[in-house]
C-alpha cells in the first residue's frame, strides 16, 4: 500500500511564503503569521487522498473493495461498471487498484483499476451510481539511432546491452536486438555471420510511456556491414498493410522459408551424416539442427503449410510436421507442448508459434530438433538454397527508392554519433532530424 500524501510538509513550506510575503506589506489589511498559517492551510488541503492496492496471491477485486467498504449492492454496481471495458476474471496477482477519497470526509469518490501499462479503467461514483472511463496512458513518439563495431570476444547482443551511450533500459536494449534479428533473420545468421570489426547502425521508432519504457517500436533503417560486405534493410509499407524490409533494390529481406525456427537461438548439434549420439552411444546420422534454448521457448513455422502430423513420435517425443509448397516439409522435435490449434490439418503461417522448446523422448536437456527435407531427403538448412524473396515492382518499385534513399541519408548523417535521439521534425516518422549531442535521452 502506498499513500502519497505529504501534507504537513507543504503546509509549512507554503506557510513560510505567504509569512514572508505579507511581512513584507505592512498597512491596512496586515495578515499575521497565524492567519497566514490558516491561509496556507487552505490552499495546501488536497482535494483527494489516494492510496494504491496491489492484489495479492488468492485475492480478487472483491476482497480489495470491502477493505474500502464497497460490499453487496454498490459493489455490484461497480462490477458491472467495470464489465463494460473488462473482465475482473482477467485481473492477476499484482494488479494495482488505486482508492481515490475525498480528503474533507474520506467518502469513496473513485477506483482505478490498472489493466496493463497502457490502460487504467477508472469508476467514478456518483448520486446515481457507478460510471466508468477508459483513461490511455498517454505517449510520446521517437526516434532514435544507435551504432557501434563489434568488439572481439561480444556478440551482437552484447554489443547492444553494453553499449556505453544507450540511456534505454535493459530490457528494452535486449528488445532491440531480437527487434534487429528478426529482420536480418532471412539473410544473416547473428550467430555464425557476426564478427570482430562488423559495423551496425539502426534508426528506430519508438511510442515512450511517460516512465521511459516503450509501447511499440519498429526499426525504420537499418545496416549491418559484416566483413567488408553491407546489408542494409529498409522499411517500407506500399498499401498501409503489407509493411517489410527490403534492401536498397528493392528486394524483399524475408524470403519463403526462415532458416530458424527459434529466435535468436545457439546451434548445439549441426547437420551431420555422421554424429555420435550422447545418448545412445554410436555414430549415425543427424539429419537436422539442434537448437539450444529454456524450456518452454516458442517454436515458430518456417513457412507457411499445412500440419501433417502433430503428436507423440518415439525418440523425438513431441513432435510437429509440416507440409509445404513446391515439396518441402519441416520437423520440430523434442517439443514440451503445442501451440493451441496445432493439428493435422490445421493452416500455419510463416512464424506462427506451433509447439515450445522441451526435452521429450531421447533429449539430454532443452533444445529443438529440426528437420528441413525436400521431395523427402534431408537437406541442411544452412546450406541449402530457399525459395527467393519477393521484388517490388512497378509503381510500388518507384515509391520505394526516393523512400529507401531518405532513409538511407538519416543512417549516412546519423553515422558515427553513436547512441542518441533524434528529434523529428516532419511527420515522416524522423525521415528528416535534427539531432542533439550526447547519449539518447528518455522522454
Amino acid at each position: 500500500m502506498r499513500n502519497p500524501n505529504r501534507v504537513l510538509l507543504l503546509v509549512g513550506a507554503i506557510a513560510l511564503v505567504v509569512s514572508a510575503f505579507v511581512a513584507r506589506r505592512p498597512g491596512r489589511g496586515d495578515v499575521g503569521p497565524e492567519k497566514a498559517l490558516v491561509l496556507a492551510a487552505l490552499y495546501a488541503a488536497p482535494v483527494e487522498r489516494v492510496e494504491t492496492q496491489v492484489l495479492r496471491r488468492g485475492e480478487t477485486l472483491s476482497d480489495v473493495m470491502a477493505r474500502a467498504g464497497v460490499v453487496g449492492a454498490e459493489f455490484h454496481e461497480l462490477l458491472l461498471s467495470l464489465r463494460e471495458y473488462v473482465s475482473p476474471r482477467r485481473m492477476t496477482e499484482g494488479s494495482e487498484i488505486t482508492i481515490r477519497r475525498w480528503a474533507k470526509d474520506s467518502t469513496l469518490r473513485a477506483v482505478d483499476v490498472r489493466m496493463n501499462a497502457d490502460t487504467t479503467v477508472r469508476l467514478i461514483r456518483g448520486d446515481l451510481g457507478w460510471s466508468s472511463e477508459v483513461i490511455e496512458t498517454p505517449v510520446v513518439v521517437d526516434t532514435l539511432y544507435v551504432d557501434g563495431v563489434i568488439e572481439a570476444g561480444k556478440t551482437l547482443f552484447e554489443a547492444f546491452v553494453d553499449h556505453g551511450g544507450l540511456d534505454l533500459p535493459y530490457r528494452e536494449r535486449a528488445s532491440l536486438v531480437w527487434d534487429l534479428a528478426s529482420v536480418y533473420e532471412f539473410k544473416l545468421d547473428f550467430t555464425h555471420d557476426i564478427h570482430p570489426g562488423d559495423r551496425y547502425r539502426v534508426v528506430y521508432e519508438r511510442e515512450a510511456r511517460p516512465d521511459g519504457t516503450a509501447r511499440r517500436r519498429r526499426i525504420l533503417a537499418a545496416e549491418i556491414v559484416s566483413q567488408g560486405r553491407s546489408y542494409p534493410a529498409i522499411y517500407f509499407d506500399p498499401d498501409g498493410k503489407s509493411g517489410n524490409y527490403y534492401d536498397l533494390e528493392g528486394r524483399s529481406l524475408r524470403t519463403a522459408f526462415s532458416r530458424y525456427p527459434v529466435q535468436y537461438a545457439r546451434i548445439t548439434s549441426s547437420f551431420s551424416w555422421r554424429r555420435y549420439h550422447p545418448i545412445l552411444g554410436i555414430y549415425r546420422a543427424h539429419l537436422g539442427t539442434d537448437f539450444g534454448a529454456p524450456a518452454g521457448t516458442p517454436v515458430r513455422a518456417t513457412a507457411d503449410g499445412t500440419v501433417t502430423f502433430a503428436g507423440w513420435d518415439g525418440g523425438y517425443g513431441n513432435v510437429v510436421m509440416i507440409r509445404h509448397f513446391g515439396g518441402y516439409s519441416t520437423r520440430y522435435a523434442h517439443l514440451s507442448r503445442f501451440a493451441p490449434g496445432i493439428r493435422r490439418g490445421a493452416a500455419v503461417k510463416q512464424g506462427q508459434t506451433i509447439g515450445y522448446v522441451g526435452a521429450t523422448g531421447l533429449a539430454t536437456g532443452p533444445h529443438l530438433h529440426y528437420e528441413l527435407r525436400k521431395d523427402g531427403k534431408p537437406i541442411d538448412p544452412r546450406l541449402a538454397r530457399l525459395p527467393g524473396a519477393v521484388q517490388l515492382t512497378g509503381a510500388q518499385l518507384e515509391a520505394f527508392k526516393p523512400h529507401a534513399g531518405e532513409r538511407l541519408a538519416l543512417l549516412d548523417r546519423l553515422s558515427g554519433r553513436g547512441a542518441q535521439l533524434a528529434a523529428a521534425d516532419s511527420a515522416d516518422a524522423g525521415a528528416e532530424a535534427a539531432v542533439e549531442s550526447g547519449g539518447a535521452e528518455m522522454p
